[in-house]
């Protein structure tokens, strides 16, 4: 029989199309990648989130692996090049999560706007500051979102009942059909956005891509959102631009300072940086999150059925 080896949490509804398809699914949580170079070479197929890196030794410890699906959106940790050269299918879901990332993105915008963390901490320490904590209406905003896939364009659906302007760039597409949108350059973004969303995968090339070079050239102290990729955005320059009022609030849910398994240091182990934008009152965090909903789950699992079979 077939078998396929999984390393993370899937809905069970993959692992009933995988079986009724006539593959055997054994499901170990609990390994690391130097476990799974030991493991016995029977798996025709591997299914991972981010477990451990999918690197060339990893892929050269198993010849009898035929596919790689990887749940979610960026497939960074896997050697594509590689598994490519050995003839081995690589499968990932980005469409899975897009609807629930986007939604995460427009809590923490609307929190932003209307002050909601801020004004619920101060509540809760009996003060009432209502003046201070009056907010903005998401229709008087211009949103630019950076990178129009699966997520860009979910976002921009979402923001186009509320009837704000939406810019979008795309290092890499242009051309969209969508009529509430207007395509512009990078630097036209940055200069008339007052809430700008990154929406790009992780490569080397994007590297720190929010740097305090692209972000001096703002000009509307936007908000800045960041639910893509941690390495993606220069820490530093963020707590740097809030400083100076180039940013007038940032919203993270994800972090440079996340591991393979995306789980951040303890604070023992925290920089200054760290400690910083974790004590700035015009940060709002949540924990990579964003695309961590039971209907992503079944999303991820449909996606990958329907490219699979």
């Amino acid at each position: 029989m077939k078998k396929i080896l999984i390393v993370d949490k899937v809905h069970p509804y993959l692992v009933e199309q995988f079986t009724n398809r006539g593959y055997l699914c054994d499901t170990i949580l609990q390994i690391s990648y130097n476990e799974f170079i030991e493991l016995k070479d029977e798996y025709e197929g591997l299914i991972i989130r981010s477990k451990f890196n999918v690197d060339k030794n990893a892929i050269s410890s198993k010849n009898n692996l035929k596919f790689i699906i990887r749940i979610g959106s960026g497939i960074e940790h896997i050697d594509l090049r590689f598994a490519e050269s050995k003839g081995i299918k690589v499968i990932s879901t980005p469409e899975g999560n897009a609807p629930a990332v986007a939604e995460h993105c427009l809590g923490m915008l609307l929190a932003a706007l209307k002050k909601i963390a801020t004004a619920n901490n101060e509540v809760k320490n009996g003060e009432w500051l209502r003046e201070k904590n009056k907010g903005v209406e998401l229709s008087s905003q211009t949103v630019g979102i950076i990178g129009f896939g699966n997520t860009g364009k979910a976002l921009a659906k979402l923001l186009s009942a509320f009837g704000c302007k939406i810019l979008v760039f795309d290092k890499f597409k242009c051309g969209f059909t969508e009529t509430y949108i207007e395509e512009v350059s990078l630097d036209e973004l940055l200069q008339q956005s007052t809430v700008i969303s990154l929406h790009i995968n992780y490569l080397p090339e994007n590297y720190y891509f929010i740097n305090t070079s692209l972000l001096q050239k703002t000009e509307q102290q936007p908000i800045f959102i960041n639910t893509s990729r941690g390495l993606a955005v220069n820490t530093a320059d963020l707590i740097f631009a809030l400083d100076e009022d180039i940013l007038s609030f940032v919203c993270l849910d994800v972090l440079e300072y996340e591991n393979i398994n995306l789980q951040i240091p303890p604070k023992t182990e925290w920089n200054d940086t760290f400690w910083r934008l974790t004590s700035n009152k015009k940060v709002l965090l949540t924990p990579h999150t964003a695309g961590q909903t039971l209907e992503a789950e079944l999303r991820h699992a449909k996606v990958v059925v329907e490219k699979f079979f």
